[in-house]
Protein backbone atom coordinates (compact mmCIF):
# COMPACT_ATOMS: atom_id res chain seq x y z
CA UNK A 1 0.00 0.00 0.00
CA UNK A 2 1.79 3.19 -1.22
CA UNK A 3 1.57 6.05 1.22
CA UNK A 4 0.69 8.78 -1.21
CA UNK A 5 -2.14 6.68 -2.00
CA UNK A 6 -3.33 6.80 1.52
CA UNK A 7 -2.49 9.98 1.97
CA UNK A 8 -5.05 11.62 -0.62
CA UNK A 9 -7.56 8.87 -0.13
CA UNK A 10 -7.89 10.17 3.48
CA UNK A 11 -8.16 13.88 2.52
CA UNK A 12 -10.85 13.02 0.02
CA UNK A 13 -12.87 10.62 2.14
CA UNK A 14 -12.58 13.28 5.19
CA UNK A 15 -13.65 15.83 2.87
CA UNK A 16 -16.63 13.64 1.58
CA UNK A 17 -17.65 12.74 5.37
CA UNK A 18 -17.98 16.26 6.28
CA UNK A 19 -19.96 17.15 3.07
CA UNK A 20 -22.24 14.61 4.12
CA UNK A 21 -22.06 15.68 7.88
CA UNK A 22 -23.57 18.90 7.36
CA UNK A 23 -26.10 17.91 4.33
CA UNK A 24 -27.57 15.35 6.61
CA UNK A 25 -28.70 18.38 8.91
CA UNK A 26 -31.24 19.07 6.76
CA UNK A 27 -34.15 17.60 7.37
CA UNK A 28 -35.49 16.03 3.94
CA UNK A 29 -32.43 14.44 2.58
CA UNK A 30 -31.23 13.58 5.91
CA UNK A 31 -32.04 9.52 4.82
CA UNK A 32 -30.20 10.04 1.61
CA UNK A 33 -26.99 11.47 2.73
CA UNK A 34 -26.48 9.03 5.62
CA UNK A 35 -27.44 5.92 3.55
CA UNK A 36 -24.47 7.71 1.10
CA UNK A 37 -22.25 7.43 4.11
CA UNK A 38 -22.46 4.20 5.21
CA UNK A 39 -23.19 2.74 1.44
CA UNK A 40 -21.86 4.77 -1.25
CA UNK A 41 -18.69 6.76 0.16
CA UNK A 42 -15.94 4.09 -0.71
CA UNK A 43 -17.26 3.87 -4.31
CA UNK A 44 -17.73 7.14 -4.73
CA UNK A 45 -14.28 7.68 -3.41
CA UNK A 46 -12.68 4.93 -5.90
CA UNK A 47 -14.38 5.96 -8.65
CA UNK A 48 -13.00 9.76 -7.99
CA UNK A 49 -9.39 8.47 -7.90
CA UNK A 50 -9.51 6.19 -10.89
CA UNK A 51 -10.82 8.71 -12.73
CA UNK A 52 -8.22 11.22 -11.96
CA UNK A 53 -5.65 8.73 -11.95
CA UNK A 54 -4.64 8.85 -8.64
CA UNK A 55 -4.88 5.25 -8.22
CA UNK A 56 -4.37 2.48 -10.55
CA UNK A 57 -6.30 -0.69 -11.37
CA UNK A 58 -6.87 -2.25 -7.85
CA UNK A 59 -7.52 -6.08 -7.46
CA UNK A 60 -9.63 -7.84 -5.18
CA UNK A 61 -7.84 -7.62 -2.01
CA UNK A 62 -7.19 -3.62 -2.27
CA UNK A 63 -10.33 -3.05 -3.06
CA UNK A 64 -11.74 -4.59 0.41
CA UNK A 65 -9.27 -2.94 2.04
CA UNK A 66 -9.35 0.44 0.38
CA UNK A 67 -13.11 0.56 0.75
CA UNK A 68 -12.94 -0.25 4.74
CA UNK A 69 -10.45 2.64 4.99
CA UNK A 70 -12.42 5.10 2.90
CA UNK A 71 -15.35 3.81 5.10
CA UNK A 72 -14.03 4.48 8.41
CA UNK A 73 -12.50 7.57 7.91
CA UNK A 74 -15.36 9.16 6.05
CA UNK A 75 -17.80 8.30 9.16
CA UNK A 76 -15.38 9.90 11.61
CA UNK A 77 -15.15 13.05 9.27
CA UNK A 78 -19.19 12.59 8.65
CA UNK A 79 -19.44 12.90 12.66
CA UNK A 80 -16.97 15.71 12.83
CA UNK A 81 -19.46 17.46 11.54
CA UNK A 82 -22.66 16.20 12.38
CA UNK A 83 -22.75 15.54 16.25
CA UNK A 84 -21.70 19.25 17.06
CA UNK A 85 -24.78 20.65 14.71
CA UNK A 86 -26.92 17.88 15.67
CA UNK A 87 -26.06 18.99 19.16
CA UNK A 88 -26.33 22.47 18.78
CA UNK A 89 -29.77 22.12 17.07
CA UNK A 90 -31.04 19.59 20.02
CA UNK A 91 -30.40 22.05 22.68
CA UNK A 92 -32.21 24.77 20.94
CA UNK A 93 -35.16 23.40 19.94
CA UNK A 94 -36.17 20.73 22.64
CA UNK A 95 -38.60 18.91 20.45
CA UNK A 96 -36.28 18.35 17.66
CA UNK A 97 -35.43 14.66 16.31
CA UNK A 98 -31.41 15.75 17.31
CA UNK A 99 -32.87 15.96 21.06
CA UNK A 100 -30.90 12.08 20.96
CA UNK A 101 -27.69 13.19 19.95
CA UNK A 102 -27.61 16.16 22.50
CA UNK A 103 -28.64 14.37 25.24
CA UNK A 104 -26.23 11.23 24.11
CA UNK A 105 -23.62 14.43 24.11
CA UNK A 106 -23.87 15.29 27.55
CA UNK A 107 -23.83 11.93 28.51
CA UNK A 108 -20.17 12.52 28.23
CA UNK A 109 -17.80 12.61 25.85
CA UNK A 110 -16.14 9.19 26.37
CA UNK A 111 -19.45 7.27 25.94
CA UNK A 112 -19.92 9.33 22.72
CA UNK A 113 -16.25 8.42 21.10
CA UNK A 114 -16.88 5.30 21.81
CA UNK A 115 -20.26 5.14 19.63
CA UNK A 116 -18.82 6.96 16.95
CA UNK A 117 -15.80 4.99 16.69
CA UNK A 118 -17.98 1.57 17.23
CA UNK A 119 -20.74 2.80 14.73
CA UNK A 120 -17.66 3.90 12.25
CA UNK A 121 -16.12 0.54 12.46
CA UNK A 122 -19.36 -1.54 12.22
CA UNK A 123 -21.07 0.40 9.88
CA UNK A 124 -18.91 2.55 8.02
CA UNK A 125 -15.99 0.12 7.01
CA UNK A 126 -17.92 -3.01 6.68
CA UNK A 127 -20.55 -2.04 4.67
CA UNK A 128 -18.46 0.27 2.81
CA UNK A 129 -15.96 -3.02 2.25
CA UNK A 130 -18.92 -4.67 0.90
CA UNK A 131 -20.03 -1.58 -1.77
CA UNK A 132 -16.32 -1.56 -2.78
CA UNK A 133 -16.49 -5.17 -3.53
CA UNK A 134 -19.66 -4.73 -5.68
CA UNK A 135 -18.27 -2.10 -7.18
CA UNK A 136 -15.44 -3.99 -8.31
CA UNK A 137 -17.38 -6.97 -9.53
CA UNK A 138 -19.35 -4.53 -11.58
CA UNK A 139 -16.28 -2.96 -13.32
CA UNK A 140 -14.36 -6.14 -13.73
CA UNK A 141 -17.63 -7.33 -15.32
CA UNK A 142 -18.69 -4.00 -17.59
CA UNK A 143 -15.61 -3.14 -18.33
CA UNK A 144 -13.31 -5.64 -18.90
CA UNK A 145 -11.66 -4.90 -22.10
CA UNK A 146 -10.59 -1.32 -20.75
CA UNK A 147 -8.76 -3.17 -17.99
CA UNK A 148 -7.35 -5.88 -20.45
CA UNK A 149 -5.63 -2.89 -22.53
CA UNK A 150 -4.32 -1.11 -20.09
CA UNK A 151 -2.83 -4.31 -18.77
CA UNK A 152 -1.83 -4.87 -22.24
CA UNK A 153 -0.43 -1.60 -23.23
CA UNK A 154 1.38 -1.10 -20.09
CA UNK A 155 -0.41 1.34 -18.09
CA UNK A 156 0.46 -0.32 -14.67
CA UNK A 157 3.01 0.58 -12.40
CA UNK A 158 4.72 -2.76 -11.20
CA UNK A 159 6.23 -2.75 -7.64
CA UNK A 160 8.97 -6.09 -7.94
CA UNK A 161 9.56 -6.85 -3.90
CA UNK A 162 11.46 -9.31 -1.70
Amino acid sequence: MELIILKRMVIISVILGAILGIVTIIPFINVLSFTAIMFLASPIVIMYMTKYNLMGILNLKQTLIYGAIIGFISFLGFSITFVPLATIIGIIYKSSFYLGVSMLFREGFFVMLLMVIFVALLGGALMNSFSALIYYQIRRYFFKDEINDNILNGNIDYEIGE
